[in-house]
């Protein structure tokens, strides 16, 4: 089932309820999840009341109550409570239990006890058929199951049935998340991500003991202290990285491109998060960097276009690229900077009225009439896919890059009773122009691409897409990065870690251009047939 954008009627404007654009499949190391706002989890079924007074599996239906309620989609319940049960039946040793599938059901057989269930669409049906099984297991195999594990493994089972992006949190993973929103953690100061199957460092923040340990962009992690990390996700490794200040982590890295394995002993350290870099470039262009939207990014990006201003700034290079994600109201706080007071930035659809907003500019003084150009890449995802495309829809930037993750989902962060919490995708978002982002992500004007050729299967789900864009009129402009390297080489410019090929391109592109993409784009068009030539 999709959401499509629906007829906007009049929903609730500007208020920022408790959502979050997650970070998507990248994250800060040891950041778990950031949240916007936070809410106790209420008690609104008749269930999850009786389970308060009666304790058994009481966060269980306060989470499952959530689900309930709230969740994007209306929840399959047969599927949900299919995976629940699942989950619970794999706590015993193996070999402990018989189990026959039968129909909609299944026979358990513990030694000389037996249960039968069965499964339909009901919720109180099926919640009867979770609990028989929870109390036979904690029955027959006390020795080996703990009834908080048995819960535990119960709400994974109900998380396992929803989309990746929901997340259940243990109280200490909780508790670090809440930490984090401060914009400072104790860990080793990187950001990673899942790639083929791999979880790779995507950067190292500057003086974290990541980068003075020497660790580089495409390192693989493959073991942490002594312990092979192969099939873990990124959430656990973040919550093996973290830990107290002055304490010790030992990792184990490869190195792709030249095959050296590597040893590091780092020793954590409180990580303040600046999410926001500022640097001057020729022709009276600023270029700022934004690296993840945090509590504290607009009020960094504020006083970053305040130095830009008093030097002059008449044109911005925004780089989004490898940004993944963050905070709502910060991503509307960004964009607002740019857009007229009153315009349109993002609006959410969800299953309530409380998830269906729209957010517009808050400004009444912005920089509306300044030349812009946004840098994204495959690892900009959600909240900065909803500043991307807020700027591309209104006309007022032009998008430089690749296409962005495709993250179009919000979470909402839950606390419950017991001090854990719950991610829960509560609504999804669309651009101004109505487009829903998720997985095709947001499409540049001028399309940077690798010199390496893809492998056959990527290029056909390349031209795949082509097509589709071609189609809907999407089709960017593509330049290849040799092209870039050698124009700029021919103008006698020389890249560098610090201002690379792409962000001297979007200078380029901006340099006397009027405010509007339409003329920013016509000049692009003429500069990349340069390229080619």
């Amino acid at each position: 089932m999709t959401l499509s954008p629906p007829q906007k009627s009049n929903p609730p404007r500007r208020r920022f309820p408790i959502l979050q654009l997650g970070l998507a499949f990248a994250l800060v190391v040891a950041t778990v999840f950031t949240p916007l706002k936070l809410e106790r989890a209420g008690f609104t079924s008749v269930q999850a009341q009786a389970s308060f007074f009666n304790k058994e599996l009481e966060i269980f239906e306060e989470v499952l109550d959530l689900v309930a309620d709230k969740y994007v989609y209306p929840p399959d319940y047969r599927k949900l409570f299919g995976s629940v049960i699942d989950a619970m039946l794999s706590m015993p040793p193996e070999g402990a239990l018989e189990i026959t599938e039968h129909g909609d059901g299944k026979t358990i057989v513990s030694g000389s006890s037996k249960l039968m269930f069965h499964l339909n669409y009901s919720y109180d049906d099926n919640l009867r058929s979770a609990r028989k099984v929870f109390r036979f297991l904690l029955k027959h195999h006390t020795d080996s199951i703990k009834e908080d594990q048995l819960e535990t493994i119960a709400i994974h089972g109900i998380m396992s049935s929803l989309d990746n992006y929901s997340l259940y949190l243990n109280p200490e993973e909780f508790e670090n998340s809440m930490r984090d929103t401060e914009g400072q953690y104790g860990g080793l100061g990187m950001v990673i991500t899942l790639e083929d199957l791999k979880l790779t460092v995507v950067k190292t923040m500057k003086g974290s003991p990541a980068e003075e340990a020497g660790l580089l962009k495409g390192d693989i992690i493959t073991h942490v202290d002594g312990e092979e990390i192969k099939g873990m996700q990124i959430h656990e490794l973040a919550a093996r990285l973290r830990g107290l200040p002055d304490t010790q982590v030992k990792i184990r890295t490869l190195r792709p491109k030249t095959g050296e394995k590597s040893r590091f002993t780092m020793t954590r350290r409180v990580i303040h998060i600046e999410s926001v870099e500022f640097k001057w470039l020729k022709d009276d262009t600023a270029y700022i960097k934004i690296s993840s939207f945090s509590k504290r990014t607009n009020e960094q990006l504020e006083a970053a276009l305040e130095k830009a201003t008093e030097k002059g700034m008449r044109a911005l290079v925004l780089d989004l690229r490898s940004n993944p994600g963050g905070l709502l109201n910060q991503s509307v706080l960004v964009a607002s900077h740019f857009l007229e007071e009153g315009r349109l930035i993002v609006y959410t659809r969800g299953r309530h009225v409380r998830d269906s907003q729209e957010y517009d500019a808050m400004f009444s003084e912005s920089l509306s009439k300044l030349p812009v150009a946004v840098l994204i890449n495959g690892h900009s995802a959600s909240a900065s896919e909803i500043v991307a495309g807020s700027l591309r829809d209104s006309g007022k930037a032009i998008l430089i890059g690749e296409n962005s993750y495709g993250k179009g989902s919000v979470q909402t962060i839950f606390r419950m009773s017991d001090g854990s919490g719950l991610r829960l995708t509560t609504s999804k978002y669309f651009t101004p122009s109505g487009i829903d982002i998720t997985e095709q992500g947001i499409t540049p004007e001028i399309r940077i691409e690798k010199d390496l050729p893809p492998d056959p299967e990527e290029k056909r789900s390349t031209e795949k897409t082509k097509t589709k864009r071609k189609l809907r009129g999407l089709d960017p402009l593509t330049v290849k990065e040799s092209e870039i390297r050698q124009y700029l080489k021919s103008k006698g410019i020389s890249p560098d870690q610090e201002i690379d090929s792409q962000v001297h391109l979007a200078r380029i592109v901006l340099k006397n251009s009027k405010p509007t993409r339409s003329h920013t784009l016509a000049k692009a068009r003429k500069l990349v047939q340069d390229m080619h030539f």
